[in-house]
């Protein structure tokens, strides 16, 4: 494979594998229980674009924002009408996870359901999707459209982050939740309100990928199932309670799965490719061992001493 090809694809895979693990972080913040219904943001995302591509004939990217908006209301609902009941009765983090669990395989057993439906009805093929879009041309240069489309919502995600986050006071009560929640109700801030805002933006930021996997990757209901462990990875690594371990871990394992399995594939190790999904396995219990609070929390901790000194 060309070295230009094979960046782009790292890329682009960091991209959304950043964006990704953006979303559960926002979800991890607020109950503490990593939700493991997260990737299925994804196919619904994609399918959401689908639709509207076999329907309305519309590109994919222009459904980003209504993947956001469907996403993100599951998510909320999912939030409302059972993590939140279950978290004020007392639920352990066990119990939790068994209703993430459940949440997972209702919203993936869904989306089997409607793309039978749909391809029954329409007969068109709603399952292993894959909608071709070619390049962009930029200042003379062709990039890769999944690239470019990537890299343009990531940065769009991150750059409106920290407009909101630093300068609204929505942002500030998001901030005092998540650092402290009961020193943010002593300050009259609306917990469940701000937890339930990151629900709704957990969900929406990981559907906003389904779009752009959608033109990269071949997509059915289980893809969700597929990049799950990679989110949890990500965040893991770069640290899961963190906004930057987000981006950090998304783009380390993200890199290491694209140019690492690449390495290993040729001789004299001659790794098959279908075991690439084994490096974020490795890299999540490398980071459990070495730092199990994720490559952010190192770098504070030595921005720290240097201002100490």
């Amino acid at each position: 494979m060309p070295l230009a090809n094979l960046l782009t694809n790292a890329f682009t895979y960091s991209n959304m594998l950043v964006l990704m693990a953006l979303g559960l972080t926002f979800s991890y913040i607020t109950l503490k229980v990593p939700n493991f219904a997260q990737g299925d943001f994804i196919a619904v995302g994609a399918y959401v674009a689908y639709t509207s591509y076999v329907l309305w004939d519309i590109h994919p990217y222009l459904t980003i924002p209504l993947s956001f908006l469907v996403s993100g209301a599951i998510s909320l609902l999912m939030f409302l009408f059972v993590f939140s009941p279950l978290s004020k009765r007392g639920f352990k983090l066990t119990e939790l996870m068994i209703a993430y669990f459940a949440a997972e395989m209702i919203i993936r057993s869904a989306l089997l359901i409607y793309t039978d439906y749909m391809q029954s009805s329409l007969s068109k093929y709603f399952s292993n999707i894959l909608i071709p879009v070619g390049q962009v041309e930029i200042g003379g240069y062709e990039i890769s459209s999944p690239l470019f489309a990537s890299f343009i919502l990531l940065l769009t995600i991150l750059v409106s982050f920290l407009i909101i986050l630093k300068y609204t006071k929505l942002g500030i009560a998001l901030r005092a939740v998540i650092q402290n929640p009961e020193l943010g109700r002593v300050y009259g801030v609306n917990v469940e309100k701000m937890y339930a805002i990151s629900w709704f933006l957990a969900g929406g930021i990981t559907g906003m990928t389904g779009p752009v996997i959608l033109t990269f990757f071949p997509t059915d209901p289980n893809i969700g199932w597929t990049f799950l462990i990679r989110i949890f990875a990500a965040s893991i690594v770069g640290g899961i309670d963190s906004m930057l371990g987000a981006v950090i871990g998304g783009y380390f394992v993200g890199m290491s799965e694209v140019l690492g399995i690449y390495v290993l594939s040729q001789p004299p190790i001659g790794l098959q490719p279908v075991y690439r999904v084994v490096i974020p396995f490795v890299l999540m219990i490398a980071a459990l061992l070495i730092m199990p609070r994720g490559i952010a929390s190192k770098l504070e901790g030595i921005s720290f001493r240097r201002e100490r000194k």
